[in-house]
């Protein structure tokens, strides 16, 4: 979603505020389920539990603390919650990268999120299938287009995802009004896009416009608080910038920003990430100055993206239908185009997915907008096809993704 530049500073600033959602993933689940509907933290961990009451209200507090929770209204312990008052409180907004921002994200987490965040889709998908509810109302919609674009038919691609997206955050607020009125039940729904340079055939043999990464592995610690390490920390963030762009080493960081951290502070960021999984040593160096000692040289890493994901757990019985066919296709070009770096080879793709809780008419809206989408992108793969037999431009191979289903009322549990 596009906003204001408001200068570095603020951009910086906003990652630090991300990282305070980040920093657990029960934080992460607590801002999505707030934004869809007003909860106390009692309310919340009778539902979605999350270890205890009191570590639930504890980030309650942290995220009122910092603006993304707003007190809305307490009710007492009488009629209907029996005990001691419970205080109810509304997400302002959701955690959601803008271009700006994302662009100062490395290039590894980049990818690192965006996979993350493909797997997380993937999961809502699977839970569907499980449930027979991916294909349960006729106007489900689950679709992966490759298409050929121009420069002016991605801006214009891309635009109208971005502003479906918005459309959706609105329709929640809507639907939410309506449901109040009405006292009708609502539904959940998921909603997936996804627009990204598609992995051409020959990618294996052209040169790369983006990083080489070495082959990351999978790190016990939880992607959330991965992310939180760095965002929450600028110098952090800088270094996994530069082992991007080549090797590095702390004396070489260190050297580079004179004037700044201590020595012992450098080694001591890049063995942390090194643990977290964002640097992989790829060498050691003795000699010249360094005498004797060893100096160990970084680079950033790429996901661990593996083929037997969870996602493919699902009952033999659903895999030979359609909606399981698509998923796998897009599934392996995800992959792919990860793998040979189209997939963030530009800082306007996106990839979202958002559960909604709406009302009927909600769910025809939001339907009838995918419908649309996919005929806005038929229409521009159209008119880019005309346009690029006349300029000679260089096309862009893209790959779009809608999916609009209904989701299982009994969502994932919390952390």
């Amino acid at each position: 979603m596009a906003k204001t530049w408001t200068g570095l500073e603020s951009r910086v600033e906003y990652l630090r505020r991300l990282a305070i959602v980040f920093a657990d993933e029960l934080r992460l689940k607590i801002v999505t389920e707030l934004y869809l509907r007003e909860m106390s933290p009692a309310q919340f961990h009778a539902e979605f539990g999350g270890g205890s009451v009191s570590r639930v209200d504890h980030h309650f507090k942290r995220l009122v603390e910092h603006g993304w929770l707003r007190y809305v209204r307490t009710e007492t312990g009488e009629g209907r919650r029996p005990g001691g008052p419970q205080h109810f409180y509304r997400a302002i907004d959701l955690p959601v990268f803008d271009k700006e921002t994302w662009a100062l994200v490395p290039y590894s987490m980049r990818v690192e999120i965006s996979w993350t965040t493909f797997k997380q889709f993937a999961e809502r998908v699977a839970e569907a299938l499980r449930a027979k509810t991916l294909d349960a109302r006729p106007n489900s919609h689950l679709s992966w287009t490759p298409v050929l674009l121009d420069e002016a038919g991605w801006e214009r691609v891309s635009s109208a995802i971005d502003s479906f997206f918005e459309s959706v955050l609105e329709e929640i607020a809507d639907a939410r009004l309506r449901v109040y009125r009405s006292g009708e039940t609502p539904m959940l729904a998921t909603v997936g896009l996804a627009l990204f340079e598609s992995p051409r055939p020959e990618a294996a043999d052209l040169p790369r416009k983006t990083p080489v990464l070495v082959e990351g592995t999978k790190s016990p610690v939880p992607a959330s608080r991965r992310v939180y390490r760095v965002f929450n920390d600028p110098i952090s963030l800088q270094i996994v910038t530069e082992a991007n762009l080549g090797e590095t080493s702390a004396p070489t960081f260190h050297r580079q920003h004179e004037g700044g951290e201590d020595i012992k502070n450098i080694r001591r960021r890049f063995k942390t990430l090194e643990e977290l999984g964002w640097l992989r040593k790829v060498g050691e160096r003795t000699g010249g100055r360094r005498r004797s000692a060893r100096e160990r040289f970084y680079r950033a890493t790429g996901p661990a993206i593996y083929d037997n994901e969870s996602w493919t757990e699902v009952p033999d019985e659903v895999k030979p239908v359609y909606s399981w066919t698509t998923f796998v296709q897009l599934s392996d070009q995800v992959k792919r185009a990860i793998e040979v770096g189209t997939f963030e080879a530009r800082l306007d793709n996106h990839l979202s997915w958002s559960l909604l809780r709406l009302d009927q008419i909600g769910w025809e809206k939001v339907a009838a907008e995918v419908d649309g989408l996919l005929a806005t992108v038929l229409k521009e793969k159209d008119g880019a096809e005309d346009r690029l037999a006349e300029s000679g431009e260089e096309p862009i191979l893209a790959t779009v993704a809608l999916a609009a289903f209904e989701s299982p009322r009994d969502a994932a549990k919390a952390p």
